[in-house]
This record gives C-alpha cells, sequence and structure tokens, in this order.
C-alpha cells in the first residue's frame, strides 16, 4: 500500500543513506514536504531548531562564509589626474611655505 504523504522519489531519496547524507538540502526539503502533506507544517522556529540539531550532529555548519582575495565591493577607480591639477599638487608646498613666510612678516616675493 503506498503511502500517500510521501511520494516515490522523496521516498527513494530519503531510503537511500548515501544519497540522504550527501544531499542535506533535498533531505530537508523533502522531509518538510512530506510533514506537510501529513498536516503538520514545520513552522520557522522548529525549523531552525532542526537546522541546528543538524549542524550539531553532522559537526558541519550549512552556511559557508566566503573569504573573497578582493573587496567585495570595490570604489570606482579615481579619475586621473590632470597636467594642470598634477602640477598644482607638486606646486602645493612651495606655495604653502610662501604663505607661511608671509604670514610671519619675512618677503614672500
Amino acid at each position: 500500500m503506498p503511502n500517500k504523504y510521501v511520494l516515490p522519489e522523496e521516498a527513494a531519496f530519503l531510503t537511500d543513506p548515501e544519497a540522504a547524507a550527501a544531499d542535506r538540502v533535498t533531505r530537508q526539503d523533502f522531509w518538510f514536504h512530506a510533514k506537510q502533506r501529513q498536516g503538520h507544517p514545520i513552522c520557522n522556529e522548529a525549523g531552525n531548531r532542526l537546522h541546528d540539531l543538524e549542524a550539531r550532529i553532522s559537526g558541519r555548519p550549512t552556511l559557508v562564509h566566503v573569504i573573497t582575495e578582493t573587496d567585495p565591493d570595490p570604489q570606482p577607480p579615481a579619475p586621473a589626474l590632470t597636467d594642470v591639477e598634477a602640477g598644482r599638487q607638486r606646486a602645493m608646498p612651495a606655495i604653502r611655505e610662501a604663505v607661511a613666510k608671509f604670514g610671519r612678516g619675512g618677503d614672500a616675493a
């Protein structure tokens, strides 16, 4: 007599230990759908407890922290300096020195 709560492909997957262990996400989805068809849907809180239990039993967290080698949200590159702007930046120390001498009462000219 077929089980009306578990579909044949789900039953085949869930009863194969190697397949169920290899694909935990599918296993959990099949199990949740079977419980829902039985009239016992899993609420979010219970699902979170089951998820935590799975992580404790298997010793493997299901969330994976990916470390990128570069900034995941890089700033756009700065625009290139024009020749005039580059010259102005090179002259700034001399300009500041001249202004400082003028402020001390020296002859900046």
